[in-house]
């Protein structure tokens, strides 16, 4: 089986713990409980001893497969716009979730704290982190969006549906954006007050002494 067939299984596989965590990000716009409450509820599924690692490898593969087929793709010319799109979102998601995966080992194994809903309204409680993660969340989203609309798009093509592919990934995107406002938009306060507990508020004064949300 081809890198590229193992990516798009992989991929799928994939795609249903990120159903999951977006389940848990969109129910915290009924408050922090009900965020939290949810995120309990689902990691029966996917935190587990059993299915965790299976997760976590997965998320490494589908990184490691993409970086490949990213810099393939770079190399045969990136002279379609959809080529184009396809690559810079990869991109785009590869260091989203290098980055995430590495905030979540420190934060969970080498602090020791419970990454809830407090895990990322932390970082979105006030500057100078939200300089970084609103675009970082934003962009993070809706590339994932992207990306997955361009392989259904190429889904699509592949059985004659043309005009079904162009609708399928522009509702793709359109969905990806309003999820990506939404999320940030609830981080941020937007919807609720949001109150961070004292250690999370020392684990943001780590990198800036002094912080107050």
């Amino acid at each position: 089986m081809t890198a590229r067939k193992i990516h798009r299984w992989n991929g799928a596989l994939f795609a249903a713990f990120l159903l999951l965590h977006f389940i848990a990000h969109l129910s915290g716009l009924w408050g922090v409980d009900a965020y939290n409450a949810t995120q309990d509820a689902l990691r029966l599924i996917y935190r587990n001893p059993v299915t965790e690692p299976l997760v976590l490898a997965s998320a490494l593969v589908q990184m490691g497969l993409g970086l490949k087929l990213l810099i393939a793709r770079i190399r045969r010319g990136l002279r379609e716009p959809w080529a184009r799109a396809q690559v810079i979102s990869g991109g785009v998601v590869l260091y989203f979730m290098t980055e995430h995966l590495i905030a979540l080992m420190l934060a969970r194994w080498v602090d020791g704290l419970d990454t809830n809903f407090y895990w990322p309204a932390s970082v979105m409680s006030g500057a100078p982190f939200t300089w970084y993660f609103i675009p970082y969340y934003s962009l993070g989203v809706i590339a994932l969006f992207v990306h997955l609309g361009c392989a259904l798009r190429l889904i699509l093509l592949r059985r004659g549906a043309r005009g079904q592919a162009r609708v399928a990934f522009w509702g793709i995107v359109l969905a990806g954006i309003i999820i990506a406002w939404l999320i940030v938009a609830m981080l941020l306060g937007a919807f609720y007050d949001i109150t961070l507990p004292p250690e999370w508020l020392a684990y943001l004064r780590k990198f800036v002494p002094g912080f107050t949300s």
